[in-house]
């Protein structure tokens, strides 16, 4: 049977769906293509055609059957301004290697050691929130500072605090320059002046000058004869390949910006989102509190309570599903060759979309709500055990998922220990869909104490006494 030719909407002559995706996005189109064409398609943007695959059968194909065919070459090319040559983007030989050398802090055996550094960000972020004053609180920088604190003292052993709002404004500024680059017809060199790339380079040197300032600070404690803590910083730095060369310093520093991005951005994404769908779904929101009320009786989690709040982790797993905060991915095609019976060429750019994968009526009863018992474990089988990737799959999932399991859950059990959040009402809350999947303005929430059963953050207007 001769292979298919992918179906498309003609959009406007040589230049396609282009001025739709640079107002838009890439999102509105590309969701809009599946509901009228279905799970196979091109998209024409500019001069570049993106072949778009929902179906779990493709994903499964470009990640684990047919990854040979697929590979990160120039759908990357942006996304290597922020992080280089780390894990996430290299190929061949040289990500096999970097993997190996990685892969003993990614292990769940060694980072569930870090439990309680976990616990204790988590339990000092709830104190203060219980110190504050009056009015909303916007939990999406709160998660962030989390999570980044949480990176720092278990991957790197420092103290990030400093840098934090730094840092994470740098994230940002970049990954929005970066998805707007993506989405135009030409991206200018980052070397011309233009007042994007201005900004993009101010964001990266910020980056450079925190992630070069660990690692040359790191280096010289070595220098001195100090063994520092085994963490990834000293990993990196006391590798040696077979001929006993050090690994190079940038490429030290593109696997420590690479985990910034995997344990900082997307796991405080995982967070914002998960408290934003259980502020909509009260009984989910109880049965969470049930648990950890239960299991942990009012005292702090340990890593010996993970097995026991399977519901923690299930309210977790359904949060990204539905936002997950990669929302897509990209391969380059490596040669000729065929996906689910399309034909596809060398150089031919694809697309996942985990997004809509996690959406498919096929595999997913009422796929718009949140029913975090679909994990349950007699729900998963008979599953396509692609119809949900927000790690990826195969040899290339993402070497973080571990670690942002285990710190979002235990993070979860804190947070629904002392407190019950709330979607501040009329606040907007719109998907922002970058490299990674944001709320555009924020996630404004209403926290109330479940210990005493009172509001904290009042968000009615202040009324000045009479005199």
């Amino acid at each position: 049977m001769a292979s298919q030719v992918l179906p498309q909407i003609p959009g406007r002559p040589l230049v396609g769906h282009l001025f739709d995706v640079m107002s838009r996005g890439l999102f509105p189109p590309v969701r809009e293509h599946w509901l009228e064409l279905g799970d196979a398609f091109s998209i024409k943007v500019g001069g570049r055609s993106v072949a778009v695959f929902v179906h779990p059968d493709a994903a499964e194909a470009v990640l684990v059957t047919q990854r040979e065919d697929f590979v990160k070459r120039a759908s990357y090319d942006q996304i290597r301004l922020l992080v280089g040559d780390g894990v996430l983007t290299v190929e061949g030989e040289q990500w096999k290697q970097q993997r190996r050398t990685i892969q003993p802090c990614m292990n769940r055996s060694f980072l569930v050691g870090f439990t309680d550094t976990m616990v204790r960000a988590v339990v000092d972020m709830v104190d203060a929130w219980a110190r504050r004053g009056a009015g909303p609180l916007d939990v999406y920088p709160e998660m962030l500072r989390l999570a980044l604190r949480i990176l720092g003292e278990t991957l790197f052993s420092l103290d990030l605090s400093a840098s934090a709002d730094v840092s994470t404004e740098a994230f940002t500024v970049a990954l929005e320059e970066l998805s707007r680059r993506g989405n135009t017809l030409f991206a200018p060199p980052l070397s011309w002046p233009t007042p994007g790339n201005r900004r993009l380079r101010k964001a990266l040197a910020k980056l450079d000058e925190i992630v070069y300032g660990m690692i040359d600070e790191r280096a010289a404690a070595k220098a001195r004869g100090e063994a520092g803590p085994p963490d990834l910083i000293s990993l990196l730095l006391d590798h040696r390949d077979e001929a006993g060369k050090p690994m190079d310093r940038r490429i030290v520093h593109d696997e420590v910006i690479t985990m910034f991005l995997a344990g900082h951005e997307t796991t405080g994404l995982a967070l914002t989102w998960t408290w934003y769908l259980l502020s909509l779904h009260p009984e989910a929101e109880a049965r969470l509190h049930r648990e950890v009320d239960e299991v942990l009786g009012g005292r702090l989690p340990t890593a010996a309570d993970l097995p026991r709040l399977p519901y923690t982790k299930q309210v977790l797993q359904e949060s990204m599903r539905l936002m997950p905060p990669v929302w897509s991915g990209g391969r380059d095609v490596a040669r000729d060759t065929e996906l689910t019976g399309y034909a596809l060429r060398e150089r031919d750019f694809i697309m996942l979309v985990p997004y809509l994968t996690h959406r498919h009526p096929d595999f997913w009863e009422r796929p718009e709500a949140f029913v975090p018992e679909r994990f349950e474990p007699d729900q998963l089988r008979g599953r396509h055990r692609m119809a949900y990737f927000p790690f990826s799959a195969g040899p290339r999932m993402c070497v973080g998922n571990h670690f942002t399991m285990i710190e979002a859950q235990l993070a979860i059990a804190v947070i629904a220990q002392r407190f019950r959040l709330d979607h501040r009402p009329g606040h907007p809350v719109e998907r922002e869909h970058q490299i990674t999947m944001r709320p555009r303005h924020g996630m404004q929430m209403l926290l109330h104490r479940r210990d005493e059963g009172s509001m904290i953050f009042d968000p009615r207007p202040k009324v000045a006494a009479a005199c």
